[in-house]
């Protein structure tokens, strides 16, 4: 069984990050769950290419004021729908503050738009949502402009993406309890990547290839859900094949997907280029959110036992 506690949902009152703050607010009212909203004030730009010039503080004062009317709104949109709700305003840089945030804070989730302001940052590994997802010591909600929540937020359908890694299974075993938690429908998908280029040892031999890479994908479906899984949960194997990103964010486009589960590896200096494939590349094109999963943040989902199956 999930349980969550706490909801943290970094905004800057943009478009994307109110549709955000709706998905964290109906995740918290789910889960009974307490919301914590949090705005980050980043330091106001001054171009002063020949020294520096002065500034009127009230300009600082004023966005100051702004900003906490803005967090007061967002606030009472929460207690709305019966949900218990804290602010927080800091200032300095979003993705440092927003993480130092999450360390402090200790959320069970964070729920957080794929850019706001920024516009075009989105597009650029080191973002402030991507080095959030990255760093955070919890899983990390990504909502992208593409999302409905107004239509009403649910998870009747989640896709869960594996490739047979431990990072993989720890986002399986998120999704499975996800899956039990709302009873819907968990779609495990393995993608088959293609047929290497031929080089120095010659041309592959195509269809065995292909037998052997789709031994391989039912093997890793079967080790990653025991028996008893698949008979207590609404679960839909699948293989494909393709460039995974591509296939992920097709699968997610033709079952109409609630929210993709992804692993995301490591949270050190090299896990940037690991991070800059296809994870990254769902996160940047999909139109549902994505739940991403890394090693750190699997340690407290579930509050009862996950069969040892799901994790290979």
């Amino acid at each position: 069984m999930l349980t969550l506690r706490s909801v943290l949902c970094p905004t800057d009152f943009s478009a994307v990050s109110v549709k955000a703050e709706v998905y964290a607010t109906a995740i918290a009212r789910h889960f009974a769950a307490s919301l914590h909203l949090l705005h980050v004030d980043p330091p106001m730009p001054i171009l002063a290419p020949y020294g520096e010039i002065p500034v009127d503080p009230r300009i600082f004062e004023d966005q100051r004021e702004a900003a906490l009317a803005d967090l007061s709104a967002a606030a009472d949109r929460a207690r709305t729908a019966g949900v218990p709700v804290e602010t927080t305003l800091r200032g300095g840089q979003p993705a440092r503050e927003i993480l130092t945030a999450a360390s402090e804070m200790r959320p069970d989730l964070v729920v957080i738009g794929t850019h706001g302001h920024g516009g075009v940052e989105h597009l650029l590994l080191g973002s402030v949502t991507e080095k959030v997802m990255r760093k955070a010591p919890c899983p990390v909600m990504v909502v992208p402009p593409g999302a409905h929540p107004e239509s009403g937020v649910r998870f009747a359908r989640i896709l869960c993406p594996i490739d047979g890694s431990a990072t993989s299974a720890d986002a399986l075993t998120y999704a499975l309890s996800l899956a039990r938690e709302t009873d819907h429908q968990l779609t495990v998908l393995y993608v088959i990547e293609p047929v290497p280029a031929a080089g120095e040892f010659g041309a592959l031999d195509v269809a065995e290839y292909q037998r052997l890479g789709e031994a391989h994908a039912r093997q890793v479906l079967r080790d990653a859900v025991s028996d008893e899984t698949r008979a207590s949960c609404r679960l839909d194997e699948r293989i494909a094949t393709g460039k995974p990103s591509e296939r992920i964010l097709d699968a997610a486009a033709v079952d109409r997907a609630d929210v993709i589960v992804m692993g995301v590896r490591g949270r050190g200096a090299i896990d940037v280029f690991a991070f800059g494939s296809t994870t990254n590349e769902v996160v940047r094109r999909a139109t549902c959110p994505v739940l991403a999963v890394h090693p750190a943040a699997t340690e407290a989902p579930a509050s009862g036992p996950v069969p040892a199956a799901t994790v290979v």
